[in-house]
């Protein structure tokens, strides 16, 4: 007589498993509700049906940026817009930036600049340099990047300006870091930015906004002004973008625009180090953010954390590997699915193929990154 081989021999599922699966399953409906909720409603927007056009004043700050501004003013400047004007701030560059901007302003009239002598400022910060960029612009809408962000096209302007209204004073673009390669890095920046764009824009639709990207945001100067510009945090060197959203963002007074010719173009960090440096600058930033934001950043971070270390202690102390994966599988597919198609909508693809493995590296990487930025004292722009 033979003995009959059941699935639940091959797969033995014992009672202490239902602890590790009800302990498991927690964070990673924690996380699907961000997904289905939040980064799924991030859609292309559409302009009104009639606007205005509001005269424009584009602010730009640069700082060492001679060859970058070569190659892309012209890009700014060619914008299809009834009216606007071009503010490059030069803040406190050594090198060529400052005649570049005084001869190309010579045959330019769209051009002003404001240019900061290093020997003269000691202060150097960006929030100095954009709050003298926005004195010197002449009108009311301002609309704000940086000097090595390329507009994806010549109607930036008009998307962006299109969704200014009687109720609506603060615009939130998109701002995709793209790259011509595809090193592990590249792939890495790209996960984060998409990862952050798609909560920072899925919150704001949800009528939650806590921040924006400075290479690719508007407001008025009504606004600016009604909470003193950056006054509130001038101390801080970054947070122009972040903290000043959260200083004056509601869900009634701010829109988003998803549309592939308003976004800013802008490369990644050259190396690890800059990299490095760069997260630094953001995550020590977030010290600073009001207690609710924190909280919805840190449950989606600690759940997708606590997901993966669950999920591996159970492959390995559990009664089989078989159900660990299966969770693991069932809950990464519909987000990998969500995640490709945002990733597409906001040309920032390079993550996709390896969404599972960077999601899974990110979960740990962040808890190295969170904790050196904690105890970071001072950080530069």
């Amino acid at each position: 007589m033979t003995n009959t081989i059941t699935f639940f021999d091959l797969f033995p599922f014992q009672n202490h498993d239902w602890w590790w699966l009800t302990a498991a399953i927690t964070p990673a409906l924690i996380g699907w509700f961000y997904y289905f909720y939040y980064y799924i409603s991030v859609k292309q927007t559409e302009d009104p049906l009639s606007t205005a056009f509001p005269p424009i004043s584009v602010v730009i700050c640069a700082r060492n940026a001679a060859l970058i501004l070569e190659r892309n003013l012209p890009l700014w400047l060619e914008q299809d817009y009834p009216q606007f004007e071009i503010v490059v701030v030069d803040d406190c560059s050594g090198d060529e930036t400052a005649y570049l901007l005084v001869k190309t302003a010579e045959r330019e009239p769209l051009l002003k600049y404001v240019l900061l002598d290093p020997l003269v400022i000691k202060n150097q910060s960006k929030k100095l340099a954009l709050s003298l960029g926005i004195k010197k612009a002449q009108y009311e809408h301002l609309l704000l990047t940086d000097s090595d962000c390329v507009p994806s096209s010549n109607q930036w302007i008009k998307h962006m300006s299109a969704q200014f209204s009687k109720n609506t004073s603060l615009i939130l673009g998109v701002s995709p870091v793209t790259s011509n390669s595809t090193t592990f890095l590249e792939r890495i920046v790209q996960y984060e930015n998409l990862m952050t764009a798609m909560n920072y824009l899925g919150m704001s639709i949800k009528g939650a906004p806590y921040m924006g990207v400075g290479r690719n945001l508007a407001y008025t100067k009504t606004l600016y002004n009604s909470v003193g510009g950056f006054s509130a945090h001038h101390h801080i060197p970054a947070g122009d973008d972040d903290l000043f959203v959260q200083s004056v963002a509601t869900a009634n007074n701010t829109k988003v625009v998803i549309h592939p010719e308003a976004y800013c173009l802008t490369s990644g960090p050259q190396n690890f180090k800059h990299y490095w440096r760069q997260k630094m600058r953001h995550l020590y930033v977030g010290k600073f953010y009001n207690s609710a934001v924190k909280f919805r950043l840190g449950l989606f971070s600690i759940s997708q954390l606590f997901f993966w270390i669950i999920s591996l202690i159970w492959i390995f102390a559990g009664s089989s590997f078989f159900y660990p994966t299966i969770l693991i599988i069932i809950k990464l597919i519909p987000e990998w699915i969500i995640f490709a198609q945002k990733g597409k909508l906001l040309h920032m693809k390079k993550a996709n193929a390896l969404y599972p493995v960077l999601n899974l590296i990110q979960s740990f990487w962040y808890i190295i990154l969170g904790t050196s930025a904690f105890f970071k004292k001072k950080i530069i722009w």
